[in-house]
Parts: C-alpha cells; sequence; structure tokens
C-alpha cells in the first residue's frame, strides 16, 4: 500500500510540475519579463518546489534529516545524470552545438560549483560551528546563493541592454499588463497539489526506508530523489527536444543551486540541531559526487572533445550516467 501511495503521489508531482513549468512559462510571456533573471527564478523554483516541500517535510514533519539532505544531494545528481541520459538518447544532430554552454550557463555552473563546496563543507564539519541551532555554513549558502542571483542578474541585465534596449522597452511596458484568472487559478492549483503530493512522497519515503530496511539516506538519494526531479525531467527532455543542450544545461544548474539553497531553509526548520550535525557519513560522498558531475559537465562545456564511444555515444555523458549509478550503488552498500 505504501508504494502505491509513493507511486501515485510521484504520478501527482509529474503532471502538475509540466502544468506548473507551462503556467510559469506563460507568466513570463503575459507579463513581459526577462527570459533570462526571471526564468531562472520563476521556473527554477517551480521546478524545486516538489524538493523544497518534501526536504522541508522531512525534516519537520517526519524528523529525517538523512532523507531531507538525501533528497537534495541525490537530486542534483538525478538532474546531472538526466541531462547526461537524455544527451545520450536524443542528441544526435547539431553536433557541433553540443558542448556549447552559454555565458550565462558557465555563471550558474560556477556558482553551482560554490554553494555544493558550501554545502559539502557543512558536512565535512558535521555541525561544529553553530548559531542558536543553524549551521553558520547555511548562512553562507544563502549569502552564496542571493549574491550569486544579483551577479546573474546583473550580468543578464547588461546583455540584455547590449542585445536589444528597444526590446527591454517594450517588455518593461508589458510588464504592466494584468494576469488573467486563469493562469493565477492554474499556478495556485498545480502548487497546492505539489504542496500536497510532496508531503506524501516524503511521509512515504520515510515509511519505505522502515519497512525495506534500505535506511532514509539511501531511499533519500534515489527514490525520493528522482520523485521529485520529475519536473526537471519535463523541462530539460522538453529542450533537449529542441536540440538546446546549452538552454537544457541552464535549467538543471539553476535548479540545482536553489536545491541547495533549500538546505538552508530546512536547517532552519531542523530545530533539535544543526541539520548537517545528523547527516550520515555517506551524505558527503553523494555530495562530492554532484560536485564532480558539476565540473565534468562544466569542462565538457568549454574544453570537451566530440569524441564518441563506437561512434555514437559521447564520453563524457557515459561518464556522467557511469558515476551516477556508482554512487547508488555505493550509497546501497554503505546503508
Amino acid at each position: 500500500m505504501i508504494w502505491i501511495i509513493f507511486l501515485l503521489a510521484a504520478l501527482a508531482v509529474l503532471i502538475s510540475g509540466h502544468k506548473l513549468t507551462k503556467a510559469g512559462d506563460k507568466l513570463a510571456e503575459v507579463t513581459g519579463m526577462s527570459r533570462g533573471f526571471i526564468g531562472v527564478i520563476v521556473l527554477g523554483f517551480v521546478t524545486s518546489l516538489p524538493e523544497m516541500v518534501s526536504t522541508l517535510s522531512a525534516a519537520l514533519l517526519v524528523d529525517a534529516p538523512n532523507l531531507a539532505l538525501g533528497n537534495i544531494f541525490g537530486s542534483n545528481a538525478a538532474n546531472l545524470a538526466i541531462l547526461a541520459l537524455l544527451d545520450l538518447l536524443l542528441i544526435q544532430k547539431v553536433q557541433s552545438e553540443r558542448h556549447l554552454l552559454n555565458s550565462e550557463n558557465q555563471l550558474t555552473a560556477y556558482l553551482s560549483l560554490i554553494i555544493i563546496s558550501l554545502a559539502l563543507m557543512g558536512l565535512a564539519s558535521h555541525g561544529f560551528w553553530q548559531i542558536l541551532h543553524i549551521d553558520i555554513f547555511s548562512f553562507f549558502i544563502a549569502a552564496a546563493y542571493i549574491i550569486g542571483l544579483q551577479k546573474l542578474h546583473k550580468f543578464q541585465a547588461a546583455t540584455a541592454r547590449n542585445d536589444n534596449f528597444n526590446q527591454n522597452q517594450h517588455e518593461a511596458e508589458s510588464a504592466r499588463k494584468t494576469i488573467p484568472t486563469e493562469l493565477k487559478r492554474s499556478l495556485l492549483i498545480n502548487a497546492g497539489v505539489i504542496v500536497a503530493a510532496s508531503m506524501a512522497l516524503a511521509s512515504s519515503a520515510e515509511h519505505i526506508a522502515t519497512v525495506t530496511g534500505w535506511g532514509s539516506t539511501f531511499v533519500g538519494n534515489s527514490l525520493l530523489a528522482v520523485a521529485t526531479s520529475l519536473p526537471e525531467i519535463v523541462v530539460t527532455f522538453s529542450a533537449v527536444k529542441l536540440g538546446s543542450f546549452a538552454m537544457a544545461a541552464g535549467n538543471i544548474f539553476g535548479s540545482n543551486i536553489f536545491n541547495i539553497a533549500i538546505l538552508a531553509l530546512a536547517d532552519l526548520f531542523f530545530f533539535r540541531s544543526s541539520i548537517f550535525a545528523a547527516a550520515s557519513k555517506s551524505q558527503s560522498l553523494i555530495a562530492a559526487i554532484g560536485l564532480l558531475m558539476s565540473g565534468l559537465y562544466l569542462f565538457a562545456g568549454r574544453y570537451g572533445s566530440q569524441r564518441k564511444l563506437a561512434g555514437r555515444w559521447p564520453l563524457d555523458s557515459l561518464m556522467v550516467v557511469g558515476i551516477y549509478f556508482f554512487s547508488l550503488y555505493a550509497l546501497f552498500a554503505m546503508r
């Protein structure tokens, strides 16, 4: 029965996540918001909403810190593995553009390296420095996220001014348009479904971890992480089908940054100690794996070759997928 609840909740996240993503994109179109910075904020928040709700539920309601941590770090690794799998399965055309990450993507990727490194340092210190019950690295993560978004906003604003000043004037005029009632209703209803389904995911995942004996760390990093990454799958799949590897990578890196920022919020609501102090040792492994996978994508995006296995499979994407499945095996063995 618990598996049925988990699967139904995951299906609800997938359907509502898809609808909410389309509604968020429509919101940017109606209001005339910038497709750059606002796109990162709106779609990054929308696609990470399941991770946020399930992580906060695991920390606050279920009292399962390793489920919360595993959901975040596992989702980040799963997002990158999904991008690599789609690359292997779908991107057979526009090969010359496959590795070309634009400047905005590279800036977002560098920010993800910084913020994941801070989370890894928090895991390594194991709650040694705390203010009240909040780990000092949670403050560093929150500060890095806010400063990083400011830098990204300035970069995109400067790019927009250089590219098309008149278009910005048009967008500014469009921003005063009224948001349709139907669009507001769609945003609220689907967001509500995701909140309820994500809470059910966190609760059922904790029961699955107990019943199966797999442990909350492994379940959080695998089942729950993949389930809450379903909206990212929808958006990334759409971008890859359009042949835009840079767009897909930008969505993944943007979501991963927001996911790590969620940890600072989860630490605030985990009252009995710092959430990093309650982390199992294996959490450091999956966090480091996420850092490694992000670094590989950034390297491939700037300097990667077009070498393929059997003339078809990009080697860097094969490496990312292989690293991800190795991490799942290692977490299962260490449970």
